[in-house]
């Protein structure tokens, strides 16, 4: 099923009760750190402190409209998905099963508690929850929602694009973190040719840039990151592959010292609180990897679920240093 401009739209009508509609700020102390023009989506002063809430409300709200209820649910999650799916279900009186991963962060567990909401979180990697969560519906056990790999989640992240180009039509780029996909084709819609985007995974996770280098999804072996929201193979057969692709979206790596170096600067330059996952796309510009791109630049900043421990060591080290490039 294509996910078009106009599913994105009634998207944004459906769930706009249901979210806040976060703000765009200037970052002033990274413009000056890195000589850009750079504004911040705060989607971690969404409820449930991360994007994910505006995919699940919309599929959740579609669901009910067609079938008059919600009927029971599956899903798998590295942790920010469950929470928002966990929180929409509550409201709506509806049961909810939620595989993760046993590596989940605690920030993110904590946040999956609620009336109705059963937790399976003996899962080795998100791979295999993902792949128990679909084999739990196919034995009629829920109705599975993926969390990107779905019509409705994807129209109901891309209505932070919509927001974007309302606030700040002379965008000149949105930066966008990507690990299924779900976000980046979503937005990728939602701007319609209006502006650029830009996605960036972890570079010890190329699910995308491998996918789109052979032409279909492949398997990978993911890395270790602090982005463990962003980490895990592609569903075979995915929505989002094709969305990406035939959007012409290109794709960034963000190397691990980066990402840490992002949680740094995002908190020492503008006092924000941001998971790895959540402040990626301030790895790439930290990189130096959008210098191609015209200002004003806007990063998405996805997610603040984020263990203390974890944080504190993120914050806590030296300031990132781009890598100087070798000399000819």
């Amino acid at each position: 099923m294509s996910v078009t401009l106009a599913h994105v739209q009634a998207a944004a009508r459906r769930i706009a009760s249901y979210i806040q509609r976060t703000p765009l700020v200037r970052a002033d102390g990274l413009s000056r750190a890195t000589g850009r023009d750079v504004f911040l989506k705060l989607e971690t002063l969404q409820r449930t402190r991360a994007f994910k809430r505006r995919g699940a409300c919309n599929a959740l709200l579609a669901l009910a409209e067609r079938e008059g209820t919600v009927p029971p649910l599956v899903t798998a999650s590295a942790g920010n998905h469950g929470a928002a799916m966990a929180s929409v279900a509550t409201e709506l009186g509806a049961s909810l099963t939620i595989y993760v991963p046993s590596s989940a962060p605690r920030a993110k567990l904590d946040r999956l508690r609620g009336a109705g909401i059963t937790i399976v979180a003996d899962c080795p990697d998100y791979d295999d929850a993902e792949g128990r969560a679909i084999a739990a519906s196919r034995r009629g056990e829920g109705v599975f929602v993926s969390p990107y790999s779905h019509p409705d989640v994807i129209a109901g992240a891309g209505t932070i694009g919509l927001e974007v180009l309302e606030d700040l039509p002379s965008c000149g780029a949105i930066v966008v973190p990507t690990g299924g996909g779900g976000l980046l084709s979503g937005v990728a819609i939602a701007c319609d040719g209006r502006t650029a985007v830009v996605g960036v995974e972890p570079a010890v996770n190329p699910a995308f840039t491998d996918a789109l280098a052979a032409g279909h999804t492949t398997t990978i072996a993911p890395g270790a990151s602090i982005a463990d929201g962003l980490l895990g193979n592609l569903e075979p057969n995915s929505l989002t592959f094709d969305l990406v692709r035939d959007a012409a979206v290109p794709i960034l790596l963000a190397r691990e010292p980066a990402i840490i170096g992002a949680m740094h600067a995002l908190f020492s330059q503008e006092r924000l609180v941001a998971e790895g996952a959540g402040g990626i796309g301030v790895a790439a510009l930290l990189d130096g990897q959008l210098d191609r791109w015209p200002d004003p630049l806007v990063l998405l900043v996805t997610g603040a679920n984020v263990d203390a421990d974890t944080f504190s060591g993120a914050i806590g080290g030296p300031p990132f240093t781009p890598a100087t490039p070798a000399t000819p």
